[in-house]
């Protein structure tokens, strides 16, 4: 019989959790291809306990990152898609698919802080249509 410390240790699947870190090691299917179009490019989907968001940018690349932006935690799934990325919908930041920060507009265009921000961010791959 294992103690409730035991069972919690073996049985929590989010960030920084044993087994929530050993999960995100394996690959999860978590859209269909086919539920992405022009008009709604953009899916929020819970996994292992994360709020995400799957997007196809304009150039037909997927990307997984998390829902809220790290700014103001705004939604991403209200977000606007690009050819390069997702945009938060609340103050523009744009976030490619590895989660690097590219634009910041309300920021001076000498300014490094974009660099600095790094948001949840997972690798997608199509495959068989998911």
């Amino acid at each position: 019989m294992l103690t409730r410390e035991e069972n919690e240790f073996l049985t929590q699947v989010s960030r920084g959790t044993p087994c929530g870190e050993l999960l995100r090691r394996y690959w999860h299917p978590v859209a269909a291809a086919g539920e992405f179009t022009e008009e709604k490019p953009i899916r929020p989907v819970k996994i292992l306990g994360e709020e995400l968001v799957v997007y196809r940018d304009k150039k037909g690349n997927y990307g997984l990152v998390g829902e809220h932006c790290p700014h103001r935690s705004a939604s991403l799934a209200y977000g606007h898609v690009d050819d390069e990325g997702i945009r938060c919908p609340y103050h523009g930041w744009k976030f490619d698919c590895t989660g690097k920060c590219l634009e910041q507009p309300a920021e001076p265009a000498d300014s490094t802080f974009k660099d600095r921000i790094k948001h949840v961010a997972y690798p997608v791959e199509y495959l068989g249509g998911l």
